[in-house]
């Protein structure tokens, strides 16, 4: 097109039409801006593209994190209710028995454990090295942040004071009465077994029965959270799927 203008222009010129050489000569520098903008249209119709893509990658990502790490952390809320139960099995069992058995040392065994949450952050750690900005929806990004960079750290130190005060006071004490077995068959990975010579001071020890009410008080401070942290992780969800369910739009 641009050879055919200029080879008219050529004609033009040599027959002296000079006013109908400068119209096309305009015609021509239109033509080339036409074309440039049309390019840089396609370009930036590209570009959306490509970050749209992204954003529906990263909620997509974001989504299957959030599915594994609520059934996690739902798994881990009902474990920290049986160390609840537990508590006030022994308490009860310590009263009323004078020997102890298989029941017991089940029991028993349940204490040792101090459940904790490990995030799945693919896709919050893939939106960070992408820029924020690629989600779209203000109210969304600033829930994801929220979940992220506040309720998670938040949870995490109510589990890391649980852990120290079960390294400095719940594991001496146990281990000063109990012996364990390891059995891989079982969630806890082992049994706690008393002796009878040991039961009977465990029986009268005032500390033990201080130390069974601090862990259900520890542990119900985390279960709070861990429950709050599951509420705030639904909502996000639900927030993530109506936000793709529309991008499909």
């Amino acid at each position: 097109m641009i050879i055919f203008f200029r080879n008219i222009r050529k004609n033009l010129v040599k027959a002296g039409k000079t006013t109908k050489y400068f119209k096309y000569a305009i015609g021509e520098i239109v033509l080339v801006v036409v074309g440039i903008l049309i390019a840089l249209q396609i370009n930036n119709w590209n570009e959306v593209k490509k970050i749209k893509t992204l954003e529906t990658k990263i909620l997509k990502e974001l989504h299957n994190n959030l599915i594994l790490d609520i059934d996690e952390i739902h798994n881990d809320v009902n474990y920290m209710e049986s160390i609840n139960k537990a508590c006030s099995d022994i308490k009860t069992y310590l009263e009323t028995n004078d020997s102890p058995n298989e029941y017991l040392f089940k029991t028993l065994s349940i204490l040792r454990v101090t459940p904790h949450f490990d995030p799945n952050k693919s896709g919050y750690e893939l939106l960070q090295s992408k820029g924020v900005e690629v989600i779209s929806n203000d109210s969304l990004r600033n829930s994801i942040s929220l979940l992220y960079e506040r309720n998670y750290p938040y949870y995490k130190r109510y589990e890391e004071e649980r852990l120290r005060f079960h390294a400095l006071h719940s594991e001496p004490m146990l281990l000063s009465y109990l012996y364990m077995n390891f059995e891989p068959t079982t969630k806890q990975y082992g049994k706690f077994i008393i002796t009878n010579e040991d039961y009977k001071k465990l029986k009268h020890d005032t500390c033990f029965f201080k130390l069974l009410a601090a862990i259900a008080f520890e542990n119900s401070a985390v279960k709070d959270r861990g429950e709050k942290a599951e509420k705030n992780m639904r909502s996000l969800l639900s927030f993530l799927e109506n936000e793709i369910a529309l991008k499909k739009q």
